[in-house]
């Protein structure tokens, strides 16, 4: 077998291994001149329809004819060796020549197909005549490209016919630059490693139970097993679970990079902090930072095309020059994304994706792994080898987001009016359009006349599927065909809204429920995900292991089920490190905050916030469970603390600088005045904010927290019910006390804090409410059903420093 051309001849046997799938490896050798959104990738057809419909192309083959032919080509150079792997669709095979055939799918007319629309298509097919004329040097090797149009099963073939040298130019060149990128991320991974195995613990002195966290991780990574950890707030959980990851990164070539999946700032933050503490001290690694789409677009209200974004404009020979500067930098964080992106008129998110491929630790949204519609597919593409290591803060609010993740939506009114604005336009989108609101309004009917809230289905109807896929295309074929417009928007729109609908369609299981409801008017379709576990467990299984980790992740068994932990996943569960006499956690008897009583508690509530502040002057916040209720225990609150503390409150959907306003306002100390906050329970206050010290000495939350009764909690409810008999745990009481303890965790952040805790519902001192509290909050009964509640607090408030009766 021939060498790459500036090989020696007296290589040794190759010692790094190289396995690529042919799809992978001829993409590098077609890169765009501009950024445009990828519209026009959607134009074959995939799932379950493409599958069939090779099938029907091979069924009218000739006798003889072979299908999916796998076929390996192996290729050394200096150290490593390089296997592309790859299926032929078809393979007929004379006594003089092979006849290769590549069948792609489409759902476009086949005789508006030009050889040239799809150069990746063909530059498959050449790779796999190549690669059969090195193998069998005596035959002679032709291609054939042929297209399969799923409505009418027409076809439409171009032949090929190549020189070998051609092929041999085309494999060389595409080998090179995958060989030699390989080599330039093997010397920077000596050079990380070296710097790992000389890493320190960051910080002079470690926490209580920081140790056995980590060793507990490094367990985990040891034994290739997911681990579920609970610590308390304050034992130091981001860098005890890093640490002992960063070391083993550096140990085990099974280990290629580290996802730090987190939803909140406040978690990049921290870890932001803590690395670049670890740099100081000489640690060499590449850590990125990505930024939500949103957030760090450049020119926001623009569509993401060359036409219309400066950003976008031949921003692949841009990004080439930019990239290497970047790496310099080690620590990529938004911030230093964006710098360079303004400087060089680069769109910041792209660039944060490319620069994804050279990085050692990734940190980002749960959703840049889980979710199926924005997943960087570059690192989980079949067959890629399960070499990630996923860190989850805050693991408890993945669950759901999974479901979240995991569920879509197809609304009429959209499909509607789209149908009636692109008719002039582009009359075949518009009648696609029109075919799958179809659907809906049949679905509307029915509602209509049988008066029901909403329509439960069984499966999706048989012809849904398809005319999704056929609007899919014409939407992708007018994006990409016509410049930016108000139409395009709308179409845009549309194509984002069908993809999410078809990417979670095909993931359509006994996890879900399917369902349409009347809103607005118009008929929308569901399919909700009742358990993200099982799916959330397709993508684990893309890593050597996971580590979640929260300081709330009871119970154990609800977590793994619904967060897809593995049966051999190991657990921790680390009290909180700080003195018991520092935290008094009371709760008070007699108040009833369930909806049909809110009217006759807010007296009642609103006197247990001026006992808080009568026994300590200082900053509060009061955590509600709805806004309702807020509202009107507010006007209580202000009249009883008027002259006493200034009240600020939240409001639904506050902007960035908004939720900072009433922080800088809640959380002001040396005010000689106290503050108090009214904020939603399990809203944006609730947790992933650091408020130590004076900020924030105290919490008072009304209810357990339960989510709203709606038709997608009580889905929930029933498929549990039906599966383990845990039903209203599993959907309200399980989810509503972990707002509660996530709001209490607000209060005690360091050794030093002092605060208190005060539960409010008449719930809280009973089976099953009281048993999924932590253990510590109320030791022997301690605390509960106290009604002398404002002497407890003086007393603990007292100069003497002395903690509560009874703790």
């Amino acid at each position: 077998m021939p060498q790459l051309p500036d090989a020696p001849a007296d290589t040794p046997a190759p010692r790094r291994l190289l396995t690529i799938g042919v799809t992978q490896f001829v993409a590098a050798a077609f890169v765009p001149q501009h950024l445009v959104a990828g519209f026009g990738g959607a134009m074959p057809a995939r799932g379950q329809e493409g599958i069939e419909g090779h099938q029907q192309a091979v069924a009218r083959r000739p006798a003889g004819y072979r299908a999916e032919v796998p076929v390996t080509f192996t290729y050394d150079w200096e150290e490593y060796r390089l296997v592309v792997r790859g299926r032929i669709d078809g393979l007929t095979e004379t006594e003089d020549t092979f006849e290769v055939e590549e069948i792609k799918t489409t759902w476009r007319p086949v005789a508006a197909i030009r050889e040239e629309d799809y150069p990746i298509h063909r530059a498959q097919l050449l790779l796999y005549v190549y690669f059969l004329m090195v193998h069998h040097p005596g035959k002679r090797v032709v291609g054939k490209l042929t297209y399969l149009n799923l409505d009418d099963l027409s076809e439409r073939s171009f032949p090929l016919e190549i020189p070998i040298e051609e092929g041999e130019r085309f494999f060389t060149r595409l080998a090179l630059a995958h060989l030699q990128a390989q080599r330039e991320r093997d010397e920077w991974r000596r050079v990380r490693d070296a710097s790992l195995a000389r890493l320190q613990f960051p910080y002079p002195d470690r926490r209580p139970g920081q140790e056995e966290l980590m060793a507990a991780v490094a367990q985990a990574l040891e034994e290739e097993r997911d681990l579920f950890v609970e610590a308390a707030t304050g034992i130091g959980k981001t860098i005890a679970v890093l640490y002992p990851a960063l070391r083993r990164l550096g140990q085990s070539e099974r280990f290629t990079r580290i996802f730090f999946l987190t939803a909140k700032t406040a978690g990049k933050a921290i870890l932001e902090s803590t690395l670049r503490t670890a740099h100081a001290r000489g640690l060499r690694l590449r850590t990125l930072f990505i930024e939500a789409k949103a957030r760090a677009c450049l020119s926001p209200g623009c569509q993401c095309h060359p036409d219309t974004c400066p950003y976008a404009q031949d921003y692949y020979a841009k990004a080439a020059r930019v990239l290497p500067e970047l790496l310099q930098h080690e620590l990529m964080t938004a911030a230093v994304v964006r710098a360079y992106a303004e400087r060089d008129r680069l769109c910041p998110f792209e660039l944060s994706l490319d620069l994804a491929l050279q990085a050692d630790l990734i940190v980002c949204d749960y959703n840049y792994v889980f979710d199926p519609r924005v997943y960087l597919r570059r690192f989980f593409a079949p067959g890629s080898p399960p070499d990630h290591l996923f860190l989850v803060d805050e693991a408890h609010n993945l669950v759901p987001r999974g479901r979240e993740m995991y569920s879509a939506t197809l609304g009429q009114q959209q499909l509607t009016e789209l149908a009636a604005a692109a008719w002039a336009a582009d009359p075949e989108l518009s009648q696609a359009c029109a075919d799958v609101a179809a659907f809906l309004e049949e679905w509307q009917r029915e509602l209509r006349e049988t008066g029901q809230s909403a329509l439960r289905l069984t499966a999706l109807p048989e012809m849904l599927p398809p005319a999704v896929a056929r609007l899919l295309e014409r939407a992708s074929a007018f994006l990409a065909t016509n410049a930016p417009s108000m139409l395009w928007d709308q179409v845009q729109e549309l194509f984002f809204t069908l993809t999410a609908y078809a990417r979670v369609a095909a993931l359509l299981s006994e996890e879900y429920a399917l369902y349409v409801k009347m809103e607005a008017g118009w008929a929308v379709l569901h399919l909700f995900c009742l358990n993200p576990g099982p799916l959330l467990r397709r993508r684990l299984d893309g890593a050597r292991c996971t580590v979640f980790f929260s300081a709330t992740l009871s119970p154990h068994e609800y977590f793994r089920e619904l967060l897809g932990g593995s049966p051999e996943a190991l657990s921790l569960r680390l009290p909180s490190p700080f003195p018991p006499e520092n935290r008094l956690y009371l709760h008070v008897p007699g108040i009833d905050t369930r909806y049909r009583a809110r009217e006759k508690s807010a007296h009642a509530v609103a006197r247990c916030a001026e006992a808080l502040v009568a026994a300590h002057p200082g900053n509060y916040i009061l955590f509600f469970p709805s806004y309702a209720y807020l509202n009107a225990v507010r006007p209580l609150v202000k009249d009883l603390l008027a002259g006493r503390a200034s009240v600020y409150t939240q409001r639904p959907a506050m902007t960035e600088a908004e939720k900072r306003d009433f922080l800088r306002k809640v959380t002001a100390t040396g005010t000689g005045r106290s503050r108090v906050g009214l904020a939603v329970l399990g809203g944006l206050f609730g947790e992933g904010i650091d408020l130590p010290g004076e900020q924030l000495v105290g919490v008072l939350i009304v209810g357990p927290g339960l989510p709203v009764v709606n038709e997608e909690q009580e889905l929930i409810r029933g498929y549990f019910e039906a599966r383990c008999g845990e039903g209203f745990r599993f959907a309200y009481l399980i989810p509503g006390l972990i707002r509660v303890i996530q709001s209490a965790g607000r209060v005690f952040r360091t050794p030093t804090d002092r605060g208190v805790v005060l539960l409010v519902d008449d719930r809280f001192a009973t089976e099953p409410y009281r048993d999924l509290l932590p253990p510590d909050w109320f030791p022997s009964g301690a605390g509960l059903a106290c009604a002398d509640y404002a002497e407890v607090l003086a007393e603990f408030w007292g100069d003497d420093g002395a903690g509560p009766r009874g703790q």
